[in-house]
C-alpha cells in the first residue's frame, strides 16, 4: 500500500512539472489554428477557382468591347551562349517577362478569404501569341505547358518564360579578331494585330535587364538598348539591341603573334646559301604554314562577299610573297648550278659587279702600295783639268766595252695609286647576288605590309 501511494505521488509531481510546458505548447497550437482560420482555407481556394474558371476559355482573348490588350514586356539576359560567325547566329539564354491585364480573372479578396494571388499553369489561361521574330529555329510557344503564371486579384497576369533562343545576327568580319558586333532580339506578335495586342516596353525599361547576367568568356557586352520598331503588317514589334566586343587575348596569342613570327621567316629562303640544299624545302614549309592559318581563319568567317577581313588579306599577301620566293629560289638554284663553260653576258656581268659593290659583297682586296726606293743618283763627274793626261790604252781592250761616261739610264717612278683587281664574276656569284637583292626586297615588303595591316586591324577595337 505504501509503495502504491509513493508511485502515485511521483506521478502527480511529474504532471505538475510538465503542465506549464504543456500549457505553453497548447497556447501556441491554438494560435496557429487561429491564424489558419483567419487566412484563406482550402474551401476558399476551391471556391475561387470554381468562380473564375467555370466559364473561362483560354482560347478567347480577355477583353471588353473589343479593346486592345496592352502587353508590357521586358527581357532578362542570363548569358551569351555562343555567337557563330560562320552561320551568323547568336545563341542566348533569356527570360521574357510579360505583364497584361486579364479582367476576367479578377475577384474581390474579401469574398474569398483575402486571397490576393495564386499560381496557375500557363496552358489553362489565355496567353498572347508572342514570338521571337528573328529566330532561326522553327517558331514555338514560349515556355512549357506546366510553366506557372502568377494571377493577382486585380487581374494582372505575370508571365516569365525562360528559354535558350537562336537569333540571326549580321556579322561584320572586316576587323576580325578585333571586331565589334551588333545583334538584336526582336519580340513581336505572330498573328494578333496592333488593334488586338499592343506590345509596349515596361516602365523604366531602357534595354536588357542584367541583374542575372553571367559574363561570357568570348564576348564582352559593351552596351544594350531598346527601341520600338515601325509597324509591319500592322504588328507591334520591340527590338532589344546588344553591342558585343570580342575578347582578343586568345586570338592574339594563337593567331596574330604566330603569323607575325612566321612572317619574319618568309624572306629567309633567300638568305640560305644555295649549297645548303634546303632552299626549296624551307620555302614550301613556310608556304604551307600560311595556307594552314588562312584555312583556320576562313573556317570562322561567314561565306559572304559583303565584307572582307583585313587579316585574311594580310595572310593572302604573305602567301603570295612566299610562293614568289619559292619560284625565285628555283631560278637562283638554276643559275647557281650552270656549267662553267656557259659564258656570262657582258651586261649581266656589269650589273652583277655594280650590285656587289653597292651591297658590299666584293671580296677582292686592293693591291698593297709598296714604298718605292729613291732613284739612284749618278756619280759625280770629275772636273776637267786643263792639263790633259794621256793614259796608255791597252790594245787588248775591245771597243764594244767602252761606254760613254755621262750616259745614265733613270727608271720612271712607280705608281702610288691603290688599284683594285676586277673580281671574276661566275654563275655562283650571280646567284648569290640575286639572293641578296631578293632578301632585302622581300624583307622590306613584308615589313611595310605588316606596318600597314596590323594597325588597321586595331581600328576595330
Amino acid at each position: 500500500m505504501a509503495i502504491q501511494l509513493q508511485n502515485l505521488a511521483l506521478v502527480v509531481a511529474g504532471v505538475l512539472l510538465v503542465y506549464p510546458e504543456l500549457w505553453t505548447l497548447s497556447q501556441q497550437g491554438q494560435g496557429r489554428r487561429m491564424a489558419v482560420v483567419e487566412g484563406a482555407t482550402q474551401n476558399d481556394y476551391y471556391s475561387l477557382m470554381d468562380n473564375l474558371f467555370a466559364a473561362y476559355k483560354p482560347e478567347v482573348r480577355p477583353t471588353f468591347a473589343g479593346e486592345a490588350t496592352y502587353l508590357f514586356v521586358a527581357l532578362h539576359l542570363l548569358s551569351i551562349q555562343d555567337l557563330d560567325e560562320r552561320s551568323q547566329v547568336l545563341e542566348t539564354s533569356i527570360i521574357l517577362e510579360a505583364v497584361w491585364l486579364d479582367s476576367w480573372l479578377s475577384w474581390n479578396q474579401s469574398q474569398f478569404g483575402n486571397v490576393s494571388e495564386f499560381l496557375y499553369p500557363q496552358s489553362k489561361i489565355w496567353l498572347p501569341d508572342v514570338i521571337i521574330e528573328n529566330s532561326v529555329e522553327s517558331q514555338k510557344e514560349l515556355g512549357y505547358k506546366t510553366n506557372m503564371v502568377r494571377v493577382d486579384s486585380d487581374g494582372w497576369i505575370h508571365w516569365k518564360p525562360s528559354q535558350v533562343i537562336k537569333t540571326s545576327c549580321d556579322i561584320d568580319v572586316t576587323y576580325y579578331p578585333f571586331d565589334t558586333q551588333t545583334c538584336s532580339i526582336i519580340v513581336s506578335t505572330w498573328m494578333s494585330t496592333q488593334d488586338e495586342i499592343d506590345i509596349d516596353p515596361q516602365a523604366a525599361s531602357t534595354g536588357l535587364i542584367l541583374d542575372k547576367y553571367s559574363s561570357s568568356g568570348t564576348w564582352e557586352l559593351v552596351s544594350n538598348s531598346l527601341e520600338t520598331l515601325a509597324n509591319e503588317r500592322n504588328l507591334t514589334r520591340v527590338q532589344f539591341k546588344l553591342k558585343l566586343k570580342r575578347l582578343t587575348r586568345f586570338y592574339v596569342l594563337n593567331i596574330i603573334l604566330p603569323v607575325l613570327f612566321l612572317s619574319f621567316t618568309a624572306s629567309l629562303v633567300f638568305f640560305l646559301p644555295a649549297d645548303a640544299g634546303e632552299k626549296i624545302g624551307m620555302g614550301i614549309t613556310v608556304l604551307l604554314a600560311y595556307a594552314v592559318y588562312l584555312t583556320i581563319i576562313a573556317d570562322n568567317m561567314p561565306q559572304t562577299s559583303l565584307q572582307v577581313s583585313y587579316l585574311a588579306v594580310y595572310l593572302t599577301l604573305l602567301l603570295g610573297l612566299t610562293a614568289m620566293g619559292v619560284v625565285l629560289a628555283v631560278v637562283v638554284l638554276h643559275i647557281h648550278h650552270k656549267p662553267d663553260d656557259c659564258t656570262i653576258g657582258e651586261r649581266t656581268e656589269n650589273i652583277t659587279r655594280k650590285l656587289r659593290n653597292v651591297l658590299y659583297m666584293n671580296k677582292t682586296k686592293p693591291k698593297k702600295n709598296t714604298k718605292p726606293r729613291p732613284p739612284t743618283t749618278p756619280p759625280p763627274v770629275p772636273p776637267l783639268s786643263t792639263k790633259r793626261e794621256v793614259t796608255p790604252i791597252s790594245r787588248s781592250r775591245s771597243k764594244a766595252t767602252v761606254r760613254p761616261v755621262m750616259h745614265i739610264e733613270v727608271s720612271p717612278p712607280p705608281s702610288y695609286s691603290g688599284e683594285v683587281d676586277d673580281e671574276i664574276i661566275t654563275w655562283p656569284k650571280v646567284a648569290e647576288t640575286v639572293d641578296r637583292v631578293m632578301f632585302i626586297f622581300t624583307s622590306s615588303l613584308i615589313f611595310i605590309i605588316t606596318i600597314i595591316f596590323i594597325p588597321l586591324l586595331g581600328f576595330g577595337a
